[in-house]
């Protein structure tokens, strides 16, 4: 399948930068990393042919070089074609918008069929060429950072995954077995040392320098066969589905060598997908993917779909307040949790922010286990979503205003604010029922509360 690759650096960097500068950093430092997951690991938008293999056979990137001029050889090296769009306002407005759309249109009417349209940015002007493109009968796949507008989202065919992309592509996943390096002391010959390095080693007498210890073997690679028991038994001792990205991270602790091969197949998912786990099911609807036994565990819909049913009486909730639950969902993807387990959720982000600087993945994986082990079932989906919000609308953890009632109130404020962009009109009391709903100040659910 034919694609070609369009970036909006400013407008993605700016965005990573809001969940956490490490993140932005890396994507601009190493393009060629996440470029290789688009090639081999993300999946295929609906109604590509079957069995298809991702050609990307353009590759542009739109930045101000005003601003972003030392990403430039990174690109460069990536083999990106590097489009400069400086300032053309006293605001810093860029044109970079319309040399994309330009861009895009010229290659749709090239004699080279272009079967994909891959656009990374969130800016909702590019809605009117997607859904030219789907007129045309080109697929169109999209990485938009934060809260693309609904409309934006429906004319893509494929919208990547915020945390998927930060997580496999970027590699920032949750980083659960890494321990830091001890410091590696040298002796005047350049021999380690093999004892702390104090003032009484400094001062002790020269002592002939020990034979250095033969280096050990490398550890032979496992047959996928012992590989498959592995997973087998990790699935088998789980209470509930097994995340892929957990499941990589302990194969890769146990196996050294294993990625980034993964025993030929060059990406885990191909790797885990190559191997004979039957009756074991392989879901990758959810963000990351999981691995379950079907006879055990019961996979749980995605947050971001919507719920079939609820019942007012399972929140202790009145209908007024439910349908404008149901509304906001509707509309902005906000998790479906009780008032119950919103209120523990923000009160577990305040906990870790007292105790852990903030940094999205390490905070949203803490949070989420403090949550399962107090009695609520939230996902881990639901509470980075959480944490999004609240970063992409101005908040900064570590400032002294962790507390749940502002949490709370700014949450509100960026779903209010979402609302208004998808004009979706609510009257004056929507806010202090919001507020009510995500700080758990819903009477009826228990004094606690």
């Amino acid at each position: 399948m034919k694609s070609a690759l369009f970036v909006d650096f400013d407008n993605v960097y700016s965005g990573l930068r809001k969940l956490d500068p490490m993140i932005a950093e890396r994507f601009g430092r190493q393009p060629l990393e996440w470029v290789q997951w688009l090639i081999k690991d993300l999946a295929l938008p609906d109604g590509a042919p079957a069995n298809a293999q991702r050609r990307l056979l353009v590759r542009r990137v739109y930045l101000n070089p005003q601003v972003y001029q030392r990403f430039r050889p990174s690109f460069n090296h990536g083999g990106f074609e590097i489009v400069d769009c400086p300032a053309m306002t006293s605001e810093g407005k860029t044109s970079t918008d319309i040399h994309m759309v330009l861009d895009m249109v010229d290659l749709l009417q090239h004699q080279v069929h272009y079967d994909e349209f891959i656009v990374f940015s969130a800016d909702a002007d590019f809605t009117p060429v997607l859904r030219k493109l789907r007129r045309w009968d080109r697929r169109t796949t999209v990485l938009a950072v934060g809260f693309p507008s609904a409309a934006y989202r429906a004319s893509a065919d494929l919208l990547i995954d915020t945390d998927l992309f930060v997580r496999d592509a970027l590699g920032m996943g949750v980083r659960e077995f890494d321990e830091p390096p001890l410091p590696v002391i040298s002796q005047p010959d350049g021999s380690p040392l093999s004892t702390p390095f104090t003032s009484a080693t400094l001062n002790a007498a020269p002592t002939s320098a020990p034979a250095p210890a033969p280096a050990p073997a490398a550890q032979p690679l496992p047959t996928a066969d012992a590989l498959v028991e592995r997973i087998r038994a990790e699935v088998a001792r789980a209470d509930l589905p097994v995340p892929c990205a957990r499941l990589a991270s302990r194969l890769m602790h146990e196996y050294p060598g294993l990625s980034p091969d993964w025993l030929g197949q060059g990406g885990f998912r191909r790797f885990l997908e190559s191997l004979a786990l039957a009756p074991l099911v392989l879901d990758w609807t959810a963000s990351g993917g999981h691995l379950y036994d079907p006879v055990r565990h019961v996979l749980r819909a995605p947050s971001s779909a919507v719920r079939s049913s609820f019942d007012a009486a399972d929140w202790g909730i009145e209908p007024a307040l439910l349908a404008l639950i149901r509304q906001v969902h509707d509309t902005t993807g906000v998790p479906l949790l009780s008032p119950r387990d919103f209120r523990a959720l923000f009160e577990a982000v305040a906990a870790d922010v007292a105790a852990e600087p903030f940094q999205l993945n390490d905070t949203g994986k803490r949070v989420r286990d403090q949550l399962r082990e107090t009695g609520h079932d939230v996902s881990r989906e639901s509470v980075n979503w959480v944490l999004r919000g609240l970063l992409l609308c101005g908040h900064e953890f570590g400032k002294g205003e962790d507390d749940v009632p502002t949490l709370s109130y700014r949450l509100v404020g960026n779903l209010i604010n979402l609302c208004r962009r998808e004009q979706v009109l609510m009257d004056d009391g929507a806010p202090a029922l919001l507020q009510r709903w995500v700080s758990g100040q819903v009477a009826s659910e228990g004094p606690e509360l």
